[in-house]
């Protein structure tokens, strides 16, 4: 960025300091700043909103984005290849995943631009960052979690196609089931995400619980991921609380390096709904379930997929040639489909993407019109939801997805009992509210929660290996069926304590995980 106007950032000292290389004045202002407590030691509702008082004034002055660009102080150090500055600002607790006008982060730009020493110091900061944001915020997640009335639900996940009509073949349903009790969140699930249109199924439960178990083997704000086909839990957010060693973050950076950088978007600032009218001119409703809801068009809602060149990096073609390398059990479209059938989805898919730009950056950029059944008489709130789809979207895609519509203003005392998400133009998926259904009080619960026997702790707190902390931000594993702890289909309404771990299930590390998955992808290519 030879020949920087540096007045251009005269009301941001901190960018005025970066783009000076003022290192004494930048100093000074990271110095003056609100001091946040050790994590770990945040335990209550009210230290926790203290906390997050203390962070967004933090953010207020490190992360602004006011300026040229909308880039953060971050991304002014990184176009600058600028470490003293980078490393001052991660140390302050910069956020490296902020996106400027061009929806980059500060970590993208650095390895676009094969900034790799830039790229691995702000890797050796963001997990601890992340880390301590979610103890952070922990305590007021479980008290809210306490408020709430106790409850099961299902929601399903329906693709449909106009075009392709062989769709629920490659893309089956799935229904999420969801038991919420006192600050303790279940999920089981077939269906793990979708990119584009890359299915991830999975046998799997995801458990997060808040208040821990009363044997005490499984701390509060444990999350774990449950494999039903392997019999398997792991602890989510072992090692989560350690650094990471030099050869993790040069192993991480160098593994991003060597593909092209994506980002999946879905715009919803400028949403506007509109009601659905009937040819009286009335506005539409329908029954869904049991709730009577209007239908909605939402507009102005926009789906992106950027890609940037790395210089050096595989090919897009080479990469979406590999991408099965690394993710577990799926099935192949060649055992699924015919030949005819999967041009016929390949062209569908084609047809969907319309590339801008030069050779460096590519982005397919659509115009979406999703779709909302909205009810007055759903008994849960969308700001009820929210906080336990945060929970979940941190390991499910799908759960994402749905989320980010939900970020949306809805119309006041109005629940989306169903929702149309377009994955791409000629495909969506239907996120309906099928069941929902209060639960005893918790005092009528007969069996506490209890962890498994096996040869690895559950314990929440940081280990002596940091191997396995990647996997923390990371997409969950994934298998192919559904099932339940130990249940049927058929019982799953009828579980007294959906908390309860099998015994013969074993706790697993993420690290012997995914060397599992590592060993069994390298036994295929055999």
């Amino acid at each position: 960025m030879a020949g920087i106007d540096v007045t251009k950032f005269a009301h941001s000292p901190v960018h005025s300091a970066i783009a000076t290389r003022d290192y004494a004045g930048l100093r000074k202002i990271l110095g003056a700043l609100p001091r946040l407590c050790n994590p770990t030691e945040i335990r209550s509702e009210a230290a926790s909103h203290a906390e997050e008082e203390k962070a967004d004034a933090i953010s207020a002055v490190i992360d602004r984005r006011d300026v040229l660009n909308r880039d953060t102080p971050l991304h002014l150090a990184v176009k600058l290849r600028d470490e003293t500055a980078t490393e001052m600002l991660m140390v302050a607790g910069a956020d490296w995943s902020l996106q400027n006008e061009q929806g980059w982060s500060a970590l993208q730009e650095a390895i676009c631009n094969r900034e790799e020493n830039i790229a691995m110091i702000i890797v050796r900061h963001y997990q601890p960052l992340a880390w301590a944001k979610w103890c952070r915020r922990l305590p007021r997640l479980i008290a809210t979690m306490r408020r709430m009335r106790d409850f099961y639900m299902e929601i399903t996940f329906h693709f449909e196609s106009s075009v392709i009509p062989f769709i629920s073949r490659i893309a089956p349903s799935d229904t999420y089931k969801i038991w919420k009790r006192g600050a303790n969140l279940r999920a089981d699930m077939t269906l793990a995400g979708f990119d584009g249109f890359r299915i991830q199924r999975a046998d799997q439960s995801i458990l997060f619980l808040g208040d821990g178990s009363e044997d005490g083997r499984i701390p509060p704000g444990s999350l774990c991921m449950v494999s039903h086909k392997d019999k398997e839990v792991m602890n989510a957010l072992d090692g989560a609380g350690s650094p990471a060693t030099e050869e993790e973050v040069r192993q991480e950076v160098a593994a991003m390096s060597q593909t092209n950088i994506f980002r999946p978007g879905i715009d919803v600032t400028q949403a506007v709904l509109l009601p659905q009218l009937t040819w009286r001119r009335q506005e539409r409703t329908e029954m869904v379930g049991l709730w009577k809801a209007k239908v909605y068009d939402m507009h102005n809602v926009v789906v992106s997929i950027k890609s940037r060149r790395v210089p050096g990096a595989m090919t897009d073609d080479e990469f979406f040639s590999s991408c099965n390398e690394n993710e577990t059990e799926g099935e192949e479209l060649d055992e699924i489909l015919t030949d005819e059938e999967r041009k016929q989805l390949e062209a569908a898919l084609l047809d969907s993407a319309e590339e801008n730009g030069d050779a460096r950056e590519n982005e397919y950029k659509k115009g979406l019109r999703p779709i909302l059944w909205l009810s007055p008489n759903f008994p849960l709130q969308t700001e009820e939801l929210l906080p336990l789809l945060d929970i979940l979207a941190n390991k499910v895609k799908a759960i994402r997805r749905l989320r980010e519509l939900l970020t949306t203003k809805l119309p006041m005392g109005t629940f989306p009992v169903k929702v149309a998400i377009p994955v791409v133009p000629t495909i969506r998926v239907l996120a309906t509210f099928t069941k929902f259904e209060e639960l005893h009080p918790l005092d009528e619960f007969s069996t506490p929660p209890s962890s498994p026997t096996g040869r690895e702790s559950p314990a929440v707190a940081p280990q002596s290996s940091s191997s396995s902390w990647f996997q923390w931000i990371k997409a969950p594993y994934n298998g192919r069926t559904s099932s339940s702890l130990g249940c049927s289909s058929s019982q799953i309404d009828n579980i007294q304590d959906p908390f309860v771990i099998p015994s013969d299930y074993t706790w697993v590390t993420a690290e012997a995980k995914k060397k599992k998955m590592q060993d069994k992808n390298k036994s295929k290519k055999r």
